[in-house]
C-alpha cells in the first residue's frame, strides 16, 4: 500500500482494511507507521549488505566481486521491486534520526562498490577518473530496473544480470565482461528473496 499510494496515503485504517483486522489491532505489531517504514527500509539494506559478504566469502579477484556485486544489486531489485520503490521514494519520510540511519546504511553499501571500481584502478584493470561519481553513475543504471522490469516481459532476470554486468564492465573501460567476471551464478527459478512475512507475523 506504500509503494500504491505513497507513505503519507496509507493510513493505518487502510492498511487495517488491506490485512482485514481492525486499525485497533495493528498496534500489536507495530508502535506506529513510522517505525514500520523505518524497519522495512533498514531490512532491506541489512539483506543487500549481508547478502553480498556471503556471497563473496573466498572470492579475492575484484572483477569477480564486481560482478558478483552486480548480480546481487539486480537480484533484488527485480524480486524486491516493492521495498525497492519505497526506499527511494520514502527516505524523506523518515525522522531526522532514522534517516540518518539509513542513509549510513546506504553509504556503507554504496563504499563497497566505490572500494572494487578503486581497487580495479589501482591494479590497472579499470578506468574511472573519479571512482566515487562513477560509483553514483553505476548504481543509478543498475537500481533503474526496479521501476520497468517484469518477470513475464521479454528479458529473463538471467540475461539482465548479463546485459548489466557487459555494460558496467564497459562503462570502466574492459572491453569484455565475460573476460573479466564470471557468468551469474545458476539459482533455481524460485526467486532468493521470498516476499516477507507481514511485520509482526510468527
Amino acid at each position: 500500500m506504500i509503494a500504491q499510494y505513497g507513505f503519507k496515503a496509507a493510513s493505518l485504517r487502510k492498511v487495517a482494511e488491506e490485512v482485514g483486522i481492525q486499525a485497533g489491532s495493528l498496534y500489536n505489531y507495530i508502535s506506529s507507521k513510522d517505525e514500520f517504514l523505518f524497519n522495512l527500509l533498514k531490512e532491506h539494506l541489512e539483506l543487500m549488505l549481508a547478502d553480498f559478504e556471503r556471497e563473496c566469502v573466498g572470492i579475492a579477484d575484484v572483477s569477480q566481486r564486481l560482478s558478483k556485486f552486480i548480480e546481487l544489486h539486480i537480484r533484488f531489485h527485480t524480486e524486491q521491486q516493492e521495498e525497492v520503490i519505497i526506499g527511494n521514494l520514502e527516505l524523506r519520510s523518515l525522522s531526522p534520526a532514522d534517516r540518518a540511519v539509513i542513509t549510513g546504511m546506504r553509504d556503507r553499501y554504496s563504499a563497497i562498490l566505490t572500494d572494487l571500481i578503486r581497487q580495479g584502478v589501482d591494479e590497472g584493470l579499470f578506468k574511472a577518473e573519479d571512482p566515487r561519481v562513477t560509483t553514483f553513475a553505476v548504481l543509478s543504471l543498475l537500481s533503474g530496473v526496479c521501476y520497468w522490469y517484469r518477470e513475464d516481459g521479454r528479458v529473463s532476470q538471467a540475461d539482465l544480470i548479463k546485459l548489466h554486468v557487459d555494460m558496467v564492465f564497459r562503462l570502466l573501460g574492459v572491453g569484455a565482461a565475460q573476460d573479466a567476471a564470471p557468468q551469474p551464478t545458476a539459482r533455481p527459478r524460485k526467486p532468493v528473496y521470498v516476499r516477507r512475512r507481514r511485520y509482526g507475523e510468527r
